[in-house]
């Protein structure tokens, strides 16, 4: 029995001593935290329009409802414009262009029946602030409906929103998160064995002592590491083109929209982030002593870039904002949003795709002055 104590003293004392260990083991809680923390806002944004949101809304027709309706905006403290137009085909288009957001139309029916006016909504289910108003219109007149002897109606409704915008919506939601994750496991899933691997087997001693040079050698393996990990790249990339269709629900029988430069832009796009990856998690693999502790650093690097992965759940991704493509991995996801939504910002996949690769090669850079010092490398 005292042998074990004395062995169970000696294991704790080795783990709570090493504040490597430590910091690795409490991390991934912390930001298990934050992720769970964040996660509702960020999807629940995606359902709501901002409170700032100035609303376009079209009325034709004459109804006393509409003061009803001007109230009930306020009472939501709705920025609410109301344009009066005569016809409906002269903005129905905006709608089907994101331009507006509603388009109300009351109709006097000519028969002798209770209900004789037609209220019918016109909105866009693949912009959020169109869909947002069209529920609180809904909302407002349904509530009107309490008492049937004052408020005689038939409410009806017409989605504009294409097949094309829809199914890139959706597409454009899902798919930049499940390939950020996809791309940062198959780099993790070899990163940590090719450094921290030769540390724990003593074989980079050997290595470090022959005449190539430390930073050639560095070189050598984030090379060999990305070839690698390109082929999950190319794998997963493929993997996308095959699964749009199912993606979009209708069985792979649909006209996908994308033309062959998105593809090659999305190919990019890959190829570029996964040399981020690579880089990233090469370092944290210099820095670990073995391939336990290694992985151990890969775990906050990939609930990180889950953190990010979560943002493409955002419909309102800032991608005029040129900035932004210059944040790594946050870049990666909002140019490939802009492709897969249809609403491409070449410049901005362009300084994405040169600003991660740039990313790499700083961080190749880092990995050379790693592999010169032998404290680092030796676990001095």
């Amino acid at each position: 029995m005292k042998d074990i104590l004395l062995i169970i003293k000696k294991e704790l004392t080795r783990f709570f001593t090493d504040y490597r260990m430590l910091l690795a083991m409490i991390i991934p809680g912390i930001l298990i935290y934050v992720i769970y923390s964040i996660m509702g806002p960020i999807i629940s944004s995606n359902f709501t329009a901002s409170k700032d949101y100035k609303y376009n809304v079209y009325v034709i027709g004459d109804s006393s409802y509409l003061t009803d309706l001007e109230e009930g905006f306020k009472a939501l403290e709705y920025d609410v414009t109301f344009n009066k137009v005569d016809s409906v085909d002269e903005v129905k288009d905006k709608i089907e262009n994101e331009e507006a957001d509603l388009i109300i139309e009351f109709i006097n029916l000519d028969v002798e029946i209770n209900n004789n006016l037609l209220i019918n909504l016109y909105f866009n289910s693949a912009k959020t602030e169109s869909q947002n108003i069209y529920l609180q219109t809904s909302t407002i007149l349904s509530s009107m409906q309490v008492d049937p002897n004052d408020y005689k109606f038939t409410l009806a409704q017409s989605d504009l929103a294409t097949d094309e915008q829809t199914s890139s919506s959706i597409i454009s939601m899902m798919l930049p998160f499940l390939l950020l994750i996809f791309l940062c496991t198959g780099v993790m899933s070899v990163a940590p064995e090719s450094i921290a691997g030769e540390k724990d087997r003593g074989t980079i001693a050997t290595l470090l002592v022959t005449p190539l040079k430390r930073t050639h050698l560095a070189i050598g393996k984030i090379i060999s590491l990305s070839i690698i990990s390109l082929v999950g790249g190319i794998s997963s990339f493929i993997g996308t083109i095959l699964s749009l269709p199912s993606l979009m629900g209708n069985q792979g029988d649909v006209n996908l929209y994308y033309g062959p430069m998105d593809y090659i832009y999305l190919l990019l796009i890959i190829i570029s982030i996964l040399l981020l990856f690579v880089g990233i998690y090469s370092i944290a693999s210099a820095i670990a002593k073995t391939v336990k502790e290694a992985s151990a650093y890969s775990t906050p690097i990939m609930v990180i870039a889950m953190i990010i992965g979560i943002l493409s759940m955002v419909s309102s991704l800032p991608t005029d904002n040129i900035a932004v493509y210059f944040i790594p991995i946050y870049n990666s996801l909002v140019a490939m949003s802009t492709i897969l939504s249809l609403e491409i910002n070449i410049i901005g996949v362009v300084i994405s795709i040169i600003s991660n690769l740039c990313y790499s090669i700083i961080f190749a850079i880092i990995l050379g002055k790693m592999f010169n010092s032998e404290r680092i490398m030796f676990n001095k």
